[in-house]
């Protein structure tokens, strides 16, 4: 492979006078076993290389970062490979770099290089600085026939983009010849979007004026309508009908519209690369599309279940509806999103993220359309036969899905002030609710819960006044209980006891407010589906391991309560295998599961710690209806965000979600 890239230098910096030369001298990186990057070796200039790789994930931007910099240290041999080539400067490119720096070929200083092997198309991107280091032009070139191609095709598209559009770059300078072609840009500074904030503005002005077409009409439907076959002929069908008598203004269209491919200078001001893909004349929303799910699918490595939560997120947010009034795709939002997988999958045929990509395609097409793609018949694995590995994979990511959330819709957060001043009402409603139960709690016995009654106030703020002074309510709340029932009886006051009290305390509220405040925000994003009717025996044969492995915690997590000082309460630890037979098999199930870890937290509780001057049923009894209240309420919370919430729609695996009305098809929520 080395002997491949100094073959593929020396064909970049030949000439035709081998006397006059310049000694370029680089580090070698691998990506994935295959060559990616030629770093100079001085400090500085590795650095300012590094911008040529786009990273994405934490990991590989702090090694972006540290790289420069153990290349100074005797590890560099054992991260990279030392490069040096003898270039020519009477070759093309290296009087073409010099042009575009405005210096004397000798005098060109050595550029960094990302290499780009696709199949058998080799393309280079230099990184060309002044004599002073600072980076001034990228430059890049196509070295066979596969890479002059895309090369040039990418040099045409940029020369016709409309200069008064935003992200628009432009050509410097071109060559072509025989051995290679390349044209170079400006070079423009900044960071990869984290997220999609400011897209809107650039999509807008990407909107071409006053024209309103079929999108049958436009190139890249035809060669989607092409390239379609088995598996997805029915559900292309079924979105060409939706589409049929729509009109639609089009698009300046990208093709590869992701975060490696965009530079932030700042919040107005977004720069793209990698025009090969480009039309002049696209469909509005792919571009955004694309980025949504390609940065969740590549970038993030989430599932399709997680890429469609992006996914519906996005197209319901208030920015990419009114892109979307705009562009004239409101009530077509959803087979737009459908058929630009569809475009992806049969048209481009992606090298990485294909199978979560076709994933995700079947996954919203059941979810919108209602007309799962046909897979090909396979032989049934018998349901018992299924690992515990498998089974409690499944479990965990379930478990994750509950409190994980989309993060790549850019949200415009109402300032503490705002907030306050919009809700006080409930602000003061929730105070005053909130003290006289502490009120009735300090006239009543240490061992009386009120926990149910805390959880309703968390929720209702949460509902009304959103999440973040729930949150604030929650920690003020979880505190109160454990300080009231300690002023009142020294057996409460051990700091020990009072601390685990309230974090207890905090993860139950914590818990009311999060899945409060998920509901509320998907009640009008996430279509409602009835889940599937799952017969008892296949669900259980699917999951024994999970049944067993939340009895045996249910089991251990009484004998560590029992152990412990009585006065500690175990409620949220109780609650863990409830919320997870939900998650994994139905609410049923949950419900059986914290009646019985109610009822033993209670015999916990009446065994360790003897109340002689009440009766079993006025503390114990209390406490079970107030522990099982807890359980039922959290249960309910999290059945409703399973039922509705697409991040759960691989939980009734294998059944077909009932059919929507007619009258909903195609419409964005």
């Amino acid at each position: 492979m080395k002997n491949n890239i100094r073959s593929i230098l020396a064909a970049l910096f030949a000439g035709t006078d081998h006397r006059s030369t310049v000694d370029f001298s680089w580090r070698l990186i691998y990506r994935r076993r295959r060559p990616f990057l030629l770093l100079p070796e001085s400090f500085q200039a590795a650095c300012t290389g590094m911008s040529l790789y786009s990273a994405q994930r934490k990991r590989a931007k702090i090694w972006r970062r540290v790289l420069p910099t153990l290349f100074q240290t005797p590890l560099s041999g054992l991260l990279s490979e030392r490069i040096q080539i003898r270039a020519e400067i009477s070759g093309e490119i290296i009087q073409f770099m010099a042009a575009q720096v405005g210096v004397e070929p000798e005098r060109v200083v050595t550029p960094a290089i990302k290499i780009s092997e696709v199949g058998d198309r080799i393309r280079l991107v230099l990184l060309l600085c002044d004599e002073s280091g600072r980076p001034a032009r990228v430059i890049k070139v196509g070295l066979n026939d596969a890479g002059r191609q895309a090369t040039d095709r990418e040099a045409d598209m940029l020369a016709q983009l409309p200069a008064d559009r935003l992200g628009s770059i432009r050509v410097t300078g071109r060559f072509s010849s025989p051995k290679m072609s390349a044209f170079a840009t400006e070079y423009f500074p900044g960071t990869s979007p984290f997220d999609d904030a400011g897209l809107e503005h650039l999509f807008h002005d990407w909107l071409n004026p006053h024209e309103l077409v079929a999108p049958a009409s436009l190139p890249l439907w035809q060669e989607l309508d092409a390239a379609v076959g088995e598996p997805y002929r029915d559900a292309w069908w079924q979105i060409q009908s939706v589409l049929a008598d729509k009109k639609i203004r089009t698009t300046l269209y990208h093709g590869d519209f992701a975060p490696w491919n965009i530079r932030v200078v700042s919040s107005r001001n977004l720069q793209t690369f990698d025009w090969e893909r480009g039309r002049l004349r696209g469909l509005p929303g792919w571009d955004w599309f694309h980025f949504t799910i390609q940065t969740a699918i590549l970038a993030r490595r989430h599932s399709a279940e997680r890429a469609a939560a992006e996914i519906e997120v996005m197209i319901h947010s208030p920015r990419f509806q009114k892109y979307a009034a705009a562009a004239g795709i409101s009530e077509v939002v959803e087979p737009l999103v459908l058929s630009y997988l569809l475009h992806h999958l049969r048209v481009n045929r992606p090298l990485e993220g294909g199978q979560t990509c076709a994933d995700l395609f079947n996954l919203l097409n059941a979810h919108w359309l209602m007309k799962p793609t046909s897979t090909p018949e396979v032989m049934s694995v018998p349901e018992c036969a299924v690992s515990v590995r498998q089974q409690l994979g499944n479990a965990i990511r379930q478990w994750n899905n509950l409190f994980w959330e989309p993060s790549l819709n850019s949200i415009e957060r109402h300032s503490w002030l705002a907030e306050f001043k919009a809700s006080w009402i409930y602000l003061l409603t929730a105070s005053l609710v909130l003290g006289l139960i502490g009120l009735v709690q300090f006239n009543s016995s240490s061992h009386i819960m009120f926990l149910p009654f805390y959880g309703v106030i968390s929720s209702f703020l949460a509902w009304k006044a959103g999440r973040r002074w729930g949150m604030v309510f929650v920690v003020v709340a979880a505190a109160t209980a454990p300080l009231v029932v300690a002023l009142k009886d020294p057996s409460f006051r051990e700091p020990g006891v009072m601390l685990w009290n309230t974090i207890m305390r905090f993860i139950i509220l914590e818990m009311f407010v999060i899945f409060t405040d998920r509901i509320h925000q998907h009640r009008q994003v996430v279509h409602y589906r009835q889940s599937p009717d799952i017969v008892t025996r296949t669900r259980l044969a699917e999951n024994w391991a999970v049944l067993l492995t939340c009895g045996l915690a249910l089991l251990g997590i009484a004998w560590l309560d029992y152990i412990t000082d009585p006065h500690m309460i175990f409620l949220p630890l109780y609650l863990i295998p409830c919320m997870m037979l939900t998650l994994v098999f139905n609410l049923r199930w949950g419900i059986t599961a914290a009646l019985l870890a109610t009822g033993i937290g209670c015999w916990v509780e009446y065994v360790t710690n003897r109340v002689s001057h009440y009766t079993l049923g006025e503390v114990f009894g209390w406490n079970y209806a107030m522990r099982f209240g807890v359980a039922l309420v959290v249960l309910l919370l999290l059945n409703r965000i399973r039922r509705e919430n697409i991040l759960f729609s691989s939980v009734g695996k294998g059944n077909e979600p009932s059919p929507a009305p007619a009258a909903n098809l195609g419409q964005p929520g």
